[in-house]
């Protein structure tokens, strides 16, 4: 596996996959990708490390370093992103060399596939010999768009499946849990004002924020000005599944102001609801609105989720979810072991049978 990044989320999935294939495996990564801010945290044992060159602003990725075993191993796993120069140039003389290669990532740019680049992980897909997407969704597009080649689902995920569960759930719940990073791109200046607006505090409502990135100061501020320090509680960075559980356990939502990623699946792994911008460009951790519980609110301005935070907070404390059920449903199909078996099943062209939906015919979401 020659890829960009591999943030310290993939760790559980990194280490079910090592075990999977014996120690046949050797992986190389740089420090960072494209996004300065998406970094390789896995254990170092795991990987190699390689170095990363940036072009334009970084805006294309090179890596330099450690190709001859990418070029000549049996099979090879590459990002399925047209900005990375690596890929390209491993993709096209590994097919020169007719040796079985992957590509792992997103079918589609955030744009979608309307995008005007979305043609070249078309091409890139045409000159590999399988792809390996991020989620069931993508199956059935992936399918029309390069007819006959084989497709596999690495959902991605976070956590092993024994850490997946709701069973720490509180019964009087009134945490409302925002964690991801603290950036532009996820709107979470509208957390604060928004929260103060939806006059939840008087329904002794809190506000938790789990994150770190440059837009932290911003909300700090927010707090004070707003006079809430009492009802907001801003954490930091928080990796560890047991803690956050705890935190998840007093919530009785979760909320995305911007495009939705693999917090939903965190969310609902433990049981917990969450509310999301119907009109914002989400990643493909969207589908989880077809196994579990989420509400969407549009537009995405502060006005509209204060609105929508006020009444998904009322109608969950009336109606609350079945929380094991949904955690249930989320380790079954999220949870690390099903996206190590995903890439397992792909490194050694195992066929992987799907519904006309895109999901797993042995774990059909009903």
């Amino acid at each position: 596996m020659y890829l960009a990044v591999i943030p310290t989320y993939r760790n559980p999935c990194i280490e079910v996959l090592r075990e999977m294939e014996e120690g046949n495996l050797d992986i190389l990564a740089s420090d960072y990708g494209l996004d300065s801010t998406v970094r390789t945290g896995i254990d170092k044992d795991f990987y190699d490390r390689v170095r990363r060159i940036g072009i334009f602003g970084d805006k294309v990725l090179l890596q330099v370093g450690s190709w001859k075993n990418p070029l000549s191993a049996s099979v090879t796993i590459l990002d399925l992103n047209p900005r990375s120069l690596t890929s390209w140039s491993i993709l096209v003389l590994r097919r020169i060399a007719r040796r079985r290669t992957l590509l792992w990532g997103h079918l589609h740019p955030r744009q979608g596939s309307s995008s005007k680049t979305a043609f070249l992980r078309r091409t890139m897909r045409r000159l590999s010999q399988g792809t390996i997407l991020y989620g069931y969704a993508s199956v059935v597009p992936a399918k029309l768009e390069v007819p006959g080649q084989p497709v596999w689902v690495a959902p991605n995920s976070l956590y092993k499946r024994a850490d997946i569960n709701a069973g720490n759930i509180g019964e009087s719940r009134r945490s409302i849990v925002y964690v991801g990073r603290l950036v532009a791109e996820k709107n979470v200046d509208q957390l604060v004002p928004a929260f103060h607006r939806s006059g939840l505090v008087d329904e002794g409502a809190v506000l938790e924020i789990v994150g770190f990135g440059n837009a932290v100061e911003t909300i700090e501020r927010q707090i004070l000005d707003l006079g809430l320090e009492e009802s907001v509680v801003v954490h930091g960075r928080i990796e560890s599944p047991i803690e956050l559980a705890e935190i998840y356990a007093r919530s009785i939502m979760s909320i995305s102001p911007g495009y939705v990623g693999l917090s939903v699946t965190q969310s609902l792994g433990f049981g917990v609801p969450m509310l999301y911008p119907e009109d914002a460009p989400h990643a493909p951790e969207i589908e989880l609105a077809a196994v579990g519980p989420m509400q969407s609110y549009s537009p995405t301005t502060e006005e509209s989720l204060a609105a929508a935070l006020r009444d998904y907070f009322l109608h969950l404390v009336s109606n609350p979810v079945p929380a094991e059920e949904v955690s249930a449903k989320v380790g079954d199909l999220y949870s690390a072991e099903t996206m190590a078996s995903g890439i397992s099943a792909a490194l050694r062209g195992q066929v992987v049978e799907f519904d006309n939906e895109g999901w797993p015919k042995e774990m059909v979401v009903r």
